[in-house]
């Protein structure tokens, strides 16, 4: 955890007091337990790259491996409800990219965490998608020259989707310079 986020989780918990029972309401000052990290999203250079039908592709790709993963039951088994949520999130990607709008017009502010709260998304989830993402952009042949682009938004984007935490410790960052030799960067 940095300093700034341990200076914020300090100051939230000495505000919240305890106030012993009385004739009136009681109420807890809100505290914050988690520091979401910023999210850059991407320019439409990785749009401009990659075009309409290769981040469908990409998109698919990374849910068939996530579909085959220990995060598979989140998946429809029917082929055709499967196709239709990755065509949702291939929308999301392609707008997200600088692509047409495709996501928001259709379904709205995207609300990741909100989206997927009928779903347990905790931090190993998280690893997981984020991990067949990895394993996603090197069997694609992903443009090299925009890996850390990409990597630098869905990295963080990832961990705003966590909807049930299982521990304390803030869950752990992969920033890119730790993965980049995996693609011969």
């Amino acid at each position: 955890m940095n300093e700034e986020a341990i200076s914020t989780f300090r100051e939230c918990n000495m505000n919240a007091r305890f106030t012993p029972a009385g004739d009136a309401v009681r109420e807890v000052e809100p505290k914050v337990d988690f520091v979401f990290p910023a999210v850059p999203f991407p320019s439409k250079r990785i749009f401009g790259a990659m075009g309409v039908e290769r981040i469908r592709e990409m998109v698919y790709h990374h849910h068939a491996l996530l579909r085959k993963s220990a995060v598979g039951a989140m998946f429809p088994a029917d082929n055709a409800a499967f196709e239709a949520a990755v065509l949702k999130t291939a929308d999301f990607f392609i707008e997200a990219t600088g692509g047409p709008d495709a996501f928001t017009s259709q379904y709205g502010h995207p609300a990741l965490r909100e989206r997927h709260f009928r779903f347990l998304i905790d931090e190993k989830a998280r690893d997981i998608w984020l991990m067949m993402y990895k394993k996603t952009l090197k069997e694609i042949a992903f443009p090299k020259e925009h890996l850390q682009e990409f990597w630098n938004w869905i990295e963080p984007l990832s961990i705003r989707m966590i909807n049930r935490r299982t521990g304390f410790e803030m869950p752990k960052r992969y920033p890119f310079e730790t993965i980049a030799h995996e693609f011969g960067l």
